[in-house]
């Protein structure tokens, strides 16, 4: 089973990071939501990398930048919101391995291409049908698809959509559903990402979601990553995001600072730099 030929839980690594953004309040204010996620190791709560979401001068464009925990550039990731709100195109440069991955999408056909440092680009297209019972639904689209989507989830009514798997080059069927949260919280509510078909859920490892349950925005990500170690391996990772206004239509990206590696490390250090 070729969708099989490295580690299942790959089958949801074009989704392990999703971009947080309400397009609605970023196009009535002139402050974006900054968002930044650090990626720590899910077992042995190392810090691994940092991934900075921002908003760009187009207002449907998105941008994802990830930093190692050296503050040296891992990977670029463009989204472009003008095809939908679930259904964002995009381009990922891995930088490490010199790999771009894009998924394009125009209401009737996905077209996925895979270019490797080494390789041609391998392209697939796929005509789409529309279906309210298993929409279309594109990387970081699926964190408005969980909002919209929301009182249905919380009630215990699992949804269904279709994923464009771009390291596979294919369609996969997807869930989505309640869980009790893997992690200590008081406020948040977890949903659980897993395949469709039975038998992928026995091959493939579930990814768990945290979302504020007042404010419906996401707070936690433990799962496989969409960012491989130094050696290709993928990352099974534990993020934790928070949020905050930046002024303007963009955000810059600096490397980590000392200061800032510490606290992240110790973020008891915060109270004694304070």
């Amino acid at each position: 089973m070729k969708l099989f030929d490295r580690p299942p839980a790959r089958l949801f690594s074009s989704i392990a990071v999703l971009a947080i953004f309400a397009l609605e309040n970023a196009q009535a204010s002139q402050f974006h939501e900054h968002v930044i996620g650090d990626a720590f190791g899910l077992k042995n709560t190392e810090f691994l990398y940092r991934e900075t979401h921002c908003g760009l001068e187009n207002m449907l464009a998105r941008q994802v930048v990830y930093q190692h925990r050296d503050g040296s550039l891992i990977a670029r990731k463009l989204l472009d919101y003008g095809s939908g709100n679930i259904t964002p195109s995009f381009v990922q440069h891995n930088i490490r391995a010199n790999e771009k991955i894009s998924v394009l999408f125009d209401q009737k056909q996905i077209t996925m291409s895979v270019t490797g440092a080494e390789t041609r680009a391998v392209e697939n297209k796929y005509p789409v049908t529309a279906s309210a019972k298993s929409p279309i639904v594109i990387d970081a689209g699926f964190d408005v698809f969980i909002r919209n989507n929301w009182d249905k989830l919380v009630s215990g009514k699992p949804q269904e959509f279709r994923f464009p798997l771009a390291s596979r080059s294919r369609l996969v069927s997807l869930q989505v559903k309640p869980t009790v949260c893997g992690y200590e919280t008081e406020s948040d509510q977890c949903f659980k990402l897993e395949p469709s078909n039975w038998f992928f859920r026995m091959l493939a490892a579930p990814i768990e979601l945290g979302y504020d349950s007042a404010l419906r925005r996401l707070t936690r990500y433990r799962g496989l990553s969409n960012i491989d170690d130094e050696n290709g391996k993928g990352l099974v990772v534990d993020i934790r995001y928070r949020y905050q206004s930046t002024p303007g239509l963009a955000c810059s990206i600096e490397p980590l600072s000392l200061i800032e590696q510490a606290v992240i490390l110790n973020p008891g250090l915060v109270l004694k730099l304070s």
